[in-house]
């Protein structure tokens, strides 16, 4: 009786053994490994950022435009820096049809370019005394834009149309002649939105679904901003200053639709 209930014991673990070889021998399913998923760039966002612009202001010598005469001898154009605070927020909306992204934005903001000198020509002539100055407040742009996506990294580049609001003044007011002033004076002004051209790029890093962190320059040629007024020799003054700036800036973007 001991040998039987030992050979059906032995049989039942060959049985056992033999039908989980034979599974195991058996198509297994197929589990596959979940693909990295890049974020997708299409659809609006909205943003805020910060940063610092440095420009140069290029005037012209003031001119009486009937008469050919410049007001201080010698009409050299001279040059000046401006520079100072630049923030602002954004508006735009990407497309990601391929391997590209292309989008759309605007931009409104401060940009506080603030910076004088005296006319060069005033001090070769020994009288010191004339006076450029511009600042700058509100600026805006609207550009197109080109991505090249890597994963949640966009490299891109950027340009079009930009505006600012800058005023500018010149005077020569001679209140301590006779030294450091000249025979006459002069008071000219020019207030006005300038139009001009901006280009830049950046990288915009996608650190969550719908967040994003950029680092951005841009150049900005702003046109020319033309001052007026009259001398103390009942002559009409004229003067042109071309602004120009670069700048840098650090920004967040809210995107909608993110995955």
């Amino acid at each position: 009786m001991k040998e039987f209930y030992v050979a059906v014991l032995a049989g039942a673990v060959l049985t056992i053994a033999g039908s989980a070889t034979a599974a195991d021998l058996g198509p297994r399913p197929v589990y596959d490994a979940p693909a990295a998923v890049a974020p997708a760039w299409s659809g609006p966002y909205a943003g805020l950022f910060a940063g610092y612009g440095w420009g140069k202001a290029d005037a012209t010598e003031p001119i009486n435009a009937a008469t050919g005469f410049f007001y201080n001898i010698g009409g050299t154009p001279y040059s000046f820096d401006a520079d100072g605070f630049f923030g602002g927020g954004t508006l735009g909306y990407n497309w990601q049809p391929g391997a590209l992204v292309l989008g759309l934005e605007g931009e409104i903001g401060y940009l506080g370019l603030e910076g004088s000198r005296i006319d060069p020509n005033g001090v070769a002539n020994g009288t010191p005394d004339t006076t450029t100055r511009v600042k700058s407040d509100f600026y805006s742009a609207v550009t197109g834009r080109l991505g090249l996506p890597m994963n949640n990294i966009l490299f891109y580049g950027k340009g079009g149309g930009a505006f600012l609001d800058a005023k500018a003044t010149t005077i020569d007011p001679c209140i301590a002649p006779p030294a450091g002033c000249g025979i006459g004076t002069l008071s000219m002004r020019g207030d006005e939105t300038m139009f001009g051209w901006t280009a830049g790029g950046g990288i915009e890093w996608a650190y969550a679904a719908n967040w994003t962190a950029k680092v951005e320059y841009a150049y900005f040629d702003f046109g020319e901003l033309d001052t007026t007024g009259a001398s103390s020799f009942a002559e009409h003054e004229r003067q042109s200053i071309d602004v120009t700036a670069q700048t840098v800036r650090v920004g967040v973007n809210y995107r909608w639709g993110a995955p």
